[in-house]
């Protein structure tokens, strides 16, 4: 009799469609994207075993760094980040999403230097 279970109701908000000033801006993610990305990278070379790490931290950065500095709440943010050796080579990074056009968007940025590309993708599916 002791353990009370405490149950949360939750109001509907009936917010259909994100504010002017809320939506998923491609370019201010990008801008941010390349801040992380070139801070990050800039002094790396290429290492299979480091490129695995890279990839979460640059993932969780990118992440976060969308939060804090976009204005975009009740958007559900997701990124992607490959790391590959710059061998003169020819990569395509393509991906594929079924959202809604009018609210959900994506950014991309790719980084290169002597001896590595990195492609960070930013995907926002706004939440109804």
């Amino acid at each position: 009799m002791g353990d009370q279970h405490q149950v949360h109701v939750w109001e509907n908000t009936y917010i259909m469609a994100p504010k002017d000033d809320e939506k998923f801006l491609p370019s201010k993610v990008t801008a941010v994207i390349k801040n992380v990305m070139d801070g990050y990278l800039s002094d790396k070379e290429y290492q299979a075993e480091d490129a695995k790490i890279w990839t979460l931290d640059l993932s969780n950065e990118i992440k976060a760094s969308v939060k804090q500095d976009v204005n975009i709440p009740r958007y559900k943010i997701i990124v992607q980040v490959v790391i590959g050796e710059q061998a003169s080579q020819g990569v395509r990074v393509a991906s594929k999403c079924l959202w809604d056009t009018s609210a959900d968007n994506y950014a991309s940025y790719t980084f290169e230097n002597t001896s590595l590309f990195a492609v960070g993708m930013v995907f926002g599916c706004y939440y109804e």
